[in-house]
């Protein structure tokens, strides 16, 4: 048996005990039992000044996902047995890694001993270089809690479990929404319009005025709860008319049709993500649980929740597309360059080969880029982030299609007026998202991807030939300067499993256009 085969099958016997532990024997109520406990160990961990890399907001996400897969029965779930199950789903985090990096070829799997080494496949500078970039998108200053706010925390006997007057509520609510605004503003490729629609008549607008009323209650419930030291849940429950008639008082601008739809979209359901649909509700009670709302997300949060359903995913996709717009618009300010959108691709019988979404070309050093632009949604989930993997590798094989038609003279381009011809130029292939590099090697050959956030944070190109250079050979962090790779142990039933995880030893990196050989800086 191969190793990766092997490690498959032991990956596949741990997610087994997970149906089998005995706290799937409780009654529906175990899912306050399951987040319960779950928030307590997470608020420990905050008290004791602990610093872990262990993703809570997927682990609570993980025990929502197995309340509503697996059978119920009847009675309590202990303490004891929600700690169990908790520790089930930290693991399940490593085991999706795993599996997900086994199955796509990231990982190179040796057994030696007994043991799994497990080693990463693809670059890891390229991994390293979103998520410094994606810190350098946290805005710097973020609304502080207001003197409303802390006078009734400070005055609220510990024993209390009152919800708060409607001023202090009122306060918490416009700080989440200066905080939803903030986080939106400072995304590099810009954010959606508040005018974005979401399908039913309801706009983004009307989503943020919604999401900022939960994230009020789930920041002031978990503050509250950390600055009185109390390791009891951060949860808040409501009854569905009790949180429809708090929508109404403080976001009365959205109407009750947009109010109920924003709900619904965001509420838990089998086949939906708990990072998008963040609300759980149990019979005719909403929970809140505040490490899965985060206004970091808030964009995608929006997006995601409308694209569930086919029909609305269609008309999400289609506005996606027109914010593409973007790499034009950074584009444009190549010194010496001509630029040009959509520019179509005919064949000899007159039907459409397809369009190249962005041209630019330097006509004085007959040198060009065509882009391929995709604009997925921003991912939130390891799923997620393969996901757009795979929309890279499918555009990459699309252009490649072209590209070979246009070489074959199988199809014929037309650039504008005073444009050198198509077959004169040379050219450079290149697919661009908004946000997320390609880890995955690319299915064909001479063809590179990049994102719009990579390549703003270079600034404007010297040079067309400036910017091709860095699309060909991206300017990445160095491992040992920038970053490390760091042998990770955990086991997985009687199997012990070490893999590479990656530790970041700087925020300074900021990718260069290149002077001269070098590679990586500070």
């Amino acid at each position: 048996m191969k190793p990766e085969t092997d490690l498959l099958d032991t990956i596949a016997g741990a997610r087994a005990q997970v149906r089998a532990h005995p706290a799937w024997q409780s009654g529906p109520d175990r899912i306050y039992d399951l987040l319960r406990t779950a928030t307590k160990l997470r608020a420990m961990e905050i008290a004791a000044g602990l610093t872990s890399d262990l993703p809570w907001e997927s682990v609570l996400a993980q025990l929502v996902v197995w309340h509503h897969q697996l059978p119920v029965g009847t009675g309590p779930c202990s303490e004891s047995a929600a700690t169990e199950v908790t520790a089930l789903a930290a693991l399940a985090q490593h085991l999706d890694r795993l599996e997900t990096g086994v199955r796509t070829g990231a990982y190179q799997v040796r057994l030696s001993g007994g043991r799994f080494r497990v080693r990463q496949r693809w670059d890891p500078s390229i991994e390293v270089a979103d998520m410094i970039l994606a810190e350098a998108a946290t805005p710097a200053h973020l609304p502080e809690l207001s003197e409303t706010e802390r006078r009734w925390i400070s005055t609220r006997p510990a024993n209390s479990r009152s919800g708060p007057p409607s001023e202090v509520l009122r306060a918490a609510v416009d700080r989440a929404a200066e905080t939803i605004e903030a986080y939106r503003q400072a995304v590099p490729e810009g954010q959606i319009p508040d005018t974005f629609p979401l399908g039913e008549g309801m706009t983004a607008g009307d989503m943020a005025q919604v999401l900022a009323v939960i994230m009020g209650i789930a920041s002031l419930c978990e503050t509250t709860a950390h600055t009185l030291s109390r390791l009891e849940t951060t949860l808040a429950h409501f009854r569905v008319p009790q949180l429809m008639g708090l929508l109404a008082a403080l976001c009365p601008s959205v109407s009750a049709a947009h109010r109920a739809l924003a709900v619904e979209r965001l509420t838990y359901r089998p086949g939906r993500s708990c990072r998008t649909s963040p609300l759980i509700q149990h019979d005719d009670i909403v929970i809140i649980c505040p490490p899965l709302v985060t206004p970091r997300a808030v964009d995608a949060i929006m997006l995601r929740s409308a694209a569930h359903e086919p029909r609305g995913f269609g008309s999400v996709g289609r506005e996606q597309g027109e914010r593409a717009a973007a790499w034009a618009e950074w584009l444009r300010a190549t010194p010496g360059a001509l630029l040009a959108e959509r520019v179509p691709a005919t064949r000899a019988d007159g039907r459409s080969a397809g369009d190249l979404d962005v041209v630019v070309v330097d006509p004085a050093r007959r040198t060009g880029v065509c882009f391929e632009i995709k604009w997925p949604i921003e991912a939130l989930s390891l799923a997620e982030a393969m996901k757009v993997e795979n929309w890279v590798t499918s555009a990459a094989r699309q252009l490649d299609r072209l590209r070979g038609e246009l070489r074959a003279g199988r199809a014929a381009v037309q650039l504008p007026d005073g444009w050198p011809a198509f077959d004169s130029i040379d050219w450079t292939w290149c697919v661009g998202t908004p946000q997320q590099l390609c880890l995955r090697p690319l299915p064909v050959p001479e063809m590179c991807s990049t994102s719009l956030r990579y390549v703003q944070a270079l600034g404007t190109p010297p040079s067309l030939d400036a910017l091709t250079d860095i699309l060909v050979r991206p300017d990445l962090p160095l491992e040992g300067k920038h970053f490390k790779v760091i042998r990770r142990s955990f086991p997985i039933g009687r199997r012990q499993v070490q893999l590479d995880a990656i530790g970041v030893s700087t925020d300074l990196w900021r990718p260069r256009f290149r002077s001269g050989p070098e590679r990586g800086n500070e």
